[in-house]
């Protein structure tokens, strides 16, 4: 059997007398692997220390490179990138511990300020109050600098104490409550952390918050050497939790989608330690995120006509002689040289002379052509696109003195080359207004090709003309929030799935606030599971959820103590389930 070396945690854990039944394997219920004296006969006593450092950025942490923390890497699932909730909601201290200690998130709990009023602890209990009714021997104890917690989250611990925004004393009473009791769950709160990133910066640029942490970091310390020190250490199983409640005060407002791993506020630490646990860091997923769905597959071919249309809108999307407009979809088109085929319009056909305004390929780039009674067509060049990969095309009308420019961008990029100020003044073209629908997919009747199985998302339609930086920024994006800046410019949102199945009209859904589906032609699906940097959707909840959250950490010490969660109790959290290297004592 191998045996762990136990400098880097100086020492603390080197007497216990651990054995492991198993070696590198997983178990649901840890219990079930921890024997004393290596008889395989005594299991040894499940306890659980949990320390919260309120305020503790995650990532500031790791900067920090605290030296316990540090030494704890090794037996740890442990995370820089944890989260305290996944909503974009305010994030207040009362909201972090409420959600570490019920285990459920705010939409349930409603604890949303500074206080627990409007709290539903009735509905979902806290973790005391359900050790109480599932373990009623066990002795839980809960010890907190900030005043106001212990009455309300703690109200059935055995013993609970708070010390008035004094973080030593805390330190103290967890080490005296470790020492002396027999002591099954150990709670501690800090709270000088959060106070120093307040009155300075959430930051290790600022000496005050990342002294504050480093010296937190060495209470950890003195509270692990006196659970070291117990006299019935060597037969007690002690899982220790340490980890934050929330991270900055700092709001984060982005141009693009918003994220809770880019939010500071959401950013906590966590650490799930034993000298038997093998190390497992859990990192937030890189820059890029799939994107996946199941979309209409579109057909330049006449003889498909696989088109959707917008029939309900009337003349919301006119543009009229004067007006701005900002026209946005992605596309994904296979490799090829097409010509002409038509893939976004709103005007009658792709004759010279029709009114109106329609996208297209030609070869294997896109353009955007204007056309206009008498006058033929105006085309205005964009990139290449057809590679069998996401892009994101853009047309902007924008009025500049006496001229309306046309603009086309490519993934956020203008295209610039050769192209005269004569040919993107559309002023001449004058009320450029079609009858026809918004409409996707092919322009029927001359545009036969051989374009087949392309895809169109996320198409937009804004009555502004967007800015270049704004373009650029958001660009990759698949969904605007009520509360962005142009939300209210937004006449058009189809994100092209899922497709809505109506009384058998299939549909895709416009989630703007004028609510005009796109009707379909006919509907041939096509899946897609992409990663690429040209779209960045939001990232969901499995995502969100391949990092420890707060609402683990109740869901975890259920677990460690053996206690099987209902789904009556309708918790949010999730048990990390740790292995396990042999070790042997002494």
């Amino acid at each position: 059997m191998k045996r762990l070396k136990y400098l880097k945690i100086f020492l603390l854990f080197a007497g216990a007398g651990y054995f492991a039944a198993s070696c590198n394997k997983s178990f649901p219920n840890p219990l079930d692997a921890n024997t004393t004296g290596g008889n395989g006969n005594k299991v040894i006593n499940p306890k659980t220390l949990v320390i919260v450092v309120d305020g503790a950025v995650g990532t500031q942490v790791q900067v920090a490179n605290p030296p316990v923390l540090g030494s704890l890497v090794d037996y740890s699932i442990f995370s820089w990138d944890a989260l305290n909730d996944y909503d974009n909601v305010p994030v207040t201290n009362n909201l972090g511990w409420a959600n570490l200690l019920t285990g459920v998130r705010v939409n349930k709990h409603n604890v949303t300020g500074a206080d627990f009023s409007n709290n539903r602890f009735a509905d979902y209990p806290s973790l005391f109050t359900r050790m109480k009714q599932e373990k009623p021997g066990l002795r839980t104890t809960a010890f907190f600098s900030s005043n106001g917690i212990a009455e309300t989250l703690a109200a059935d611990a055995t013993i609970k104490q708070s010390y008035n925004e004094d973080d030593a004393a805390v330190k103290e009473a967890v080490k005296a409550e470790l020492r002396t009791q027999n002591a099954d769950l150990v709670f501690a709160q800090f709270h000088d952390v959060d106070k120093a990133g307040a009155a300075s910066s959430y930051s290790n640029n600022s000496t005050t918050y990342r002294d504050a942490i480093l010296r937190v970091d060495s209470y950890i310390g003195e509270i692990l050497t006196a659970l070291k020190s117990r006299s019935t250490y060597s037969s007690e199983n002690w899982m220790v939790i340490i980890t934050s409640n929330k991270g900055s005060n700092t709001v984060y407002n982005p141009s693009g989608s918003w994220s809770a791993f880019e939010d500071t506020r959401h950013n906590t630490f966590f650490f799930c330690f034993n000298p038997r646990f093998n190390s497992k860091a859990l990192s937030k997923p890189g820059a890029l995120i799939p994107y996946t769905g199941t979309a209409p597959q579109f057909s330049g071919t006449q003889s498909q006509n696989r088109r959707a249309k917008a029939v309900t809108a009337g003349s919301l999307f006119d543009m009229g002689s004067a007006n701005e407009m900002t026209v946005q979809c992605k596309v994904k088109v296979p490799a090829g040289n097409y010509y002409y085929p038509a893939f976004l319009s709103k005007r009658a056909s792709f004759s010279g002379g029709v009114v109106g305004w329609v996208f297209f390929m030609e070869a294997n780039y896109w353009m955007v052509n204007f056309g206009q009674t008498g006058l033929g067509n105006r085309q205005i060049r964009g990139h290449v696109i057809s590679d069998g990969l996401w892009h994101t095309l853009t047309v902007v009308v924008r009025k500049e003195g006496a001229a309306r420019n046309v603009y086309t961008y490519t993934d956020g990029v203008l295209y610039n080359s050769g192209i005269s100020a004569a040919t993107r003044d559309i002023t001449s073209y004058g009320n450029l207004n079609s009858p026809q629908p918004l409409t996707v997919g092919n322009l029927p009747p001359d545009n036969v090709t051989n374009l087949g199985n392309f895809q169109i998302t996320d198409i937009r339609y804004y009555n502004v003309a967007l800015p270049d930086a704004y373009i650029a920024n958001t660009y990759c994006t698949t969904s605007i929030e009520p509360s962005n800046q142009y939300y209210g410019n937004l006449l058009g949102f189809w994100p092209g799935f899922p497709v809505v199945n109506d009384n058998g009209v299939f549909k895709m859904k416009d989630f703007s606030s004028y609510q005009n589906d796109m009707v379909l032609d006919s509907y041939s699906p096509g899946s897609f599971n992409d990663l690429t940097a040209n779209v960045c959707p939001p990232i969901t909840e499995p995502v969100y959820k391949t990092v420890p959250n707060s609402v683990d950490v109740a869901v975890q010490i259920y677990a460690w103590f053996g206690i099987a969660v209902p789904g009556t109790w309708k918790l949010d959290g999730k048990n990390w389930i740790p292995t396990y290297s042999d070790v042997s004592g002494g």
